[in-house]
């Protein structure tokens, strides 16, 4: 990346953390400008005023760090958006990139990681963070099995498993209703959780729901 006159804008709620993130940024000399923002209507006000190269948007963030997104991309084509945050659900960082997001990366990330990530974005990359990536990478999987006509390769067992929890069963009433002990309801669950890329039971639900649909879940569906 050659010498700019390159600006960011930080929009974060936490001021804590957002004046942190600034001056990492401006002991690294990166930004030749540096704006902050704390909600959803800032983002957009500082994309339409300064029309910033690059701008960090935190996804919890009042108004919506994926409203900010869209309202950005709206009046400033050209800034290049970075989603920081707390959230490492798969579906939202899949979001947030098909929005026009050009990184995903969680807060828990070192300096150097970030300085470098944001070179990279810059330099018209994409970043994700690498602790991340691979549980992104299975998400998107699947849903690209979803939209191919492929299925996502549940057992027999596993689907009795997740119709179970949509009824509101919980673990025990699940190893009733199965005849199988609550150790193995929790295996079960373990591999659910993995083939879908969610890291609990509401969402190995709703994800079961939304890629297969209604009738091709009753399709699955076992007699119990």
């Amino acid at each position: 990346m050659g010498q700019r006159h390159l600006s960011v804008a930080v929009v974060d709620d936490h001021p804590l953390f957002r004046q942190g993130v600034v001056s990492i940024l401006e002991s690294k000399s990166i930004f030749a400008s540096i704006l902050e923002g704390a909600n959803a209507d800032d983002a957009a006000r500082l994309a339409r005023l300064h029309l910033p190269d690059l701008m960090l948007l935190d996804l919890d963030m009042p108004g919506g760090g994926m409203q900010a997104l869209k309202r950005v991309r709206d009046v400033s084509p050209d800034t290049k958006c970075v989603l920081l945050t707390v959230c490492d659900t798969p579906g939202s960082a899949i979001k947030a990139l098909n929005e026009g997001a050009r990184g995903y990366i969680l807060k828990g990330v070192g300096v150097e990681e970030l300085c470098g990530a944001l070179t990279t974005v810059l330099d018209e990359g994409t970043f994700v963070s690498p602790a991340f990536a691979t549980t992104l990478l299975r998400a998107a999987q699947v849903r690209n099995a979803l939209s191919t006509g492929g299925d996502v390769a549940l057992t027999q067992r596993e689907v009795q498993v997740l119709r179970a929890l949509e009824a509101g069963d919980t673990n025990k009433e699940i190893a009733s209703r199965l005849s199988i002990s609550e150790k193995t309801v929790k295996f079960y669950m373990t591999n659910i959780m993995q083939k879908f890329g969610v890291k609990n039971r509401v969402a190995a639900v709703m994800a079961f729901q939304r890629m297969y649909g209604a009738r091709e879940a009753t399709a699955h569906q076992p007699r119990i």
